[in-house]
């Protein structure tokens, strides 16, 4: 049975499971209510990393089995989390494989929504976290001047148009850090608008410090259709220090608006 709404998640920085959306499917789920969730939405979970992981683990257990590294928590967090960025911004530099790569990953979530979905013109919504902001605003950016990947990419007029964002309705932003690849440049321009009903909402954490609000970087970012949402997320533990950063997927100040977008949807 064909969906009415697809949800696209795209995950961020580190070392990802692969199954890295459950979590955050099943408690959409629940939010939505599971009858209407199952009928109406179809979710394609974007899986990036798995370009780097296998090239950062091979590194890891060399260096770690031969140094006896001290730290290793916070080293191979930063290992994993950091190369992740520097090496896919190297690889738009330089040899554009590995970016190319990824946005093959994002334009392939794009086609399973796209044969899931009723027509073109059924809404996507999109949740992406951390370093996988910044991957789906250079995706956005890309396919708004058809460069790159989007110069020789195959299909339909309708299948391009969708992966160029012809229908999608939400563009959810959590713990995002796009201005840590922008802060430095005088006037960051912002892509034009996919859609007339597309809008982005971008959460961050006060605590988290790898969450920041974009409307300030430049002129471009004070868009009506951008909206910043401050918010506390985490709990007793983790709610008041940078531990923050991985919880806006089980918080329900992000949760509930996304439900309820999704909800709006399908009625």
């Amino acid at each position: 049975m064909k969906k009415k709404v697809a949800i696209i998640t795209v995950h961020g920085m580190g070392d990802t499971n692969p199954s890295y959306h459950k979590e955050l499917e099943g408690k959409l789920t629940n939010y939505v209510g599971r009858e209407r969730w199952q009928d109406n939405v179809h979710l394609e979970s974007v899986f990036y990393q798995k370009h780097m992981q296998e090239n950062q683990r091979d590194y890891w257990n060399d260096i770690d089995d031969e140094y006896s590294l001290k730290w290793d928590f916070l080293r191979k967090f930063m290992l994993f989390s950091f190369s992740d960025a520097a090496s896919i911004e190297h690889s738009l530099r330089n040899d554009l494989s590995l970016y190319l790569a990824v946005h093959g990953e994002i334009a392939a979530a794009f086609d399973g929504a796209f044969d899931a979905l009723e027509d073109e013109s059924s809404p996507v919504v999109i949740v992406s976290h951390s370093l996988g902001c910044e991957q789906i605003s250079n995706y956005i950016w890309d396919s708004r001047h058809n460069k790159r990947f989007f110069e020789t990419d195959k299909g339909s007029a309708q299948k391009k148009a969708f992966r160029r964002l012809s229908s999608c309705y939400r563009l959810y932003t959590t713990g995002c850090n796009i201005p840590i690849f922008r802060a430095g440049i005088e006037k960051p321009e912002l892509f034009s608008r996919p859609n007339s009903r597309f809008r982005w909402k971008n959460y961050f954490d006060a605590h988290d410090v790898l969450a920041y609000p974009l409307k300030n970087m430049s002129d471009d970012y004070t868009v009506a259709w951008l909206h910043d949402k401050k918010v506390n997320v985490g709990g007793l533990m983790s709610g008041w220090n940078p531990m923050s950063h991985q919880q806006y997927w089980t918080d329900k100040d992000v949760l509930k608006p996304i439900a309820r977008d999704i909800r709006n949807l399908i009625d």
